[in-house]
């Protein structure tokens, strides 16, 4: 995938947003910010906190524009690189929140449909999405980054800052702790305690 033409053009915006482009910055916003919204979204399961990491994520672009030099990073690379972190930081809160007593209770779930069949689904994708939630945070970023099909393990460990093996080893790792709560869950059946 040659991304060339779109990282120029990403390179000549954030070098106008240094000296203050507003409009190079609008520009730069709407080209990046649906994948960075999808990708916060998918790393902390809320709307509302995806929309944070977004805005925290060209804020801090905006800030650190006239410091930023390619040397070989993707401006994309670099906007990806400074979500995860954020999304990262805002996890390590919850979880000293969650220590000391201070975390809301959660958000109330959907009401489920009436079809047995979208129940069963709705349910799977929910587990799913806690186990995903429930992993480290590095590995859940390369799993979700891996997720979306757009990124291959060198595009993943230039995004999360680490050595290719390093973001292969993330991934195995994260597969294989989904792919054991599956099959656990599934041993116990559909009603959650019951063996098959």
């Amino acid at each position: 995938m040659d991304t060339g033409p779109v990282d120029d053009a990403d390179t000549q915006l954030l070098a106008r947003i240094s000296h203050g482009d507003e409009r190079a910055f609008a520009e730069l916003v709407a080209r990046h910010s649906p994948r960075l919204h999808a990708l916060a979204l998918r790393f902390t399961g809320s709307a509302a906190d995806a929309d944070d990491v977004v805005q925290d994520t060209f804020w801090s672009a905006w800030r650190k524009a006239s410091d930023w030099q390619a040397r070989g990073v993707k401006v994309s690379t670099w906007l990806y690189r400074i979500a995860l972190n954020r999304c990262i930081d805002l996890d390590r809160r919850r979880k000293v929140r969650r220590l000391v007593g201070l975390d809301d209770a959660r958000d109330p779930e959907e009401p489920a449909p009436g079809a047995e069949q979208q129940a069963v689904v709705r349910s799977e994708l929910a587990a799913v999405s806690d186990d995903v939630r429930a992993l480290p945070a590095r590995q859940r970023a390369a799993i979700l980054l891996a997720a979306t099909g757009e990124a291959g393990t060198g595009e993943i460990a230039a995004r999360l800052g680490i050595s290719e093996g390093a973001a292969e080893q993330l991934l195995v790792r994260a597969r294989r702790t989904l792919r054991q709560k599956k099959m656990a869950r599934e041993a116990l059946g559909p009603d959650g305690g019951q063996p098959r």
